[in-house]
């Protein structure tokens, strides 16, 4: 751990900074009961100025300390409301996972993939998962006489288009005939 001269307040710390202020602490306590030269009154103000914290922080952490024997950073809850977003490689995952159960015949919905993802350990509301796949271009239709949720069919021709304009940029030989330049909009 680096000490600057004047450490920015309000930072948290990590294990090893708490480590070392508890060591640090006991060290000068030690100090006091030898009856050092030095003034050793304050030894919690003292190990604040010496690391450049405050003297509240070095209190909250000897507090934790003595309370639970460990030197564990405080738990950070998450604050506001939760991502209505799911992260771009579960989009990934649930978009190969519903083209999967529509190859085999499969019915698929927004609860069973619910209880899927449950499964694989990615809970989720079922309202971000609805507000997701439509993003993802995903609509309920009729498969078998069931709503089961498919592509939408301006995206699945879209993709077919894509493909078959990629196709015929192949030459024999397996190069490209004109160069392919890929555009990441994500």
């Amino acid at each position: 751990m680096q000490v600057a001269s004047h450490m920015a307040q309000g930072k948290a710390v990590d294990l090893r900074g708490r480590q070392f202020v508890v060591r640090l602490k006991e060290f000068f306590d030690q100090e006091r009961r030898a009856g050092a030269v030095v003034s050793t009154q304050d030894p919690a103000g003292r190990v604040a100025t010496a690391l450049g914290l405050g003297k509240r922080t070095v209190k909250d952490i000897l507090s934790t300390y003595h309370r639970t024997g460990q030197c564990l950073a405080p738990t950070v809850e998450a604050k506001g409301k939760p991502p209505y977003r799911i992260q771009a490689p579960l989009e990934k995952v649930i978009r190969q996972r519903i083209r999967e159960r529509n190859r085999q015949g499969s019915h698929v919905s927004v609860r069973t993939l619910l209880h899927w993802l449950s499964e694989h350990d990615e809970g989720m509301n079922p309202a971000t998962l609805w507000r997701a796949l439509q993003r993802m271009g995903f609509v309920y239709g009729t498969s078998r006489s069931k709503a089961a949720l498919r592509e939408r069919d301006d995206v699945l021709i879209a993709r077919r288009e894509y493909l078959r304009t990629k196709l015929a940029n192949r030459s024999p030989h397996g190069g490209t005939v004109r160069p392919e330049v890929y555009l990441d909009e994500s």
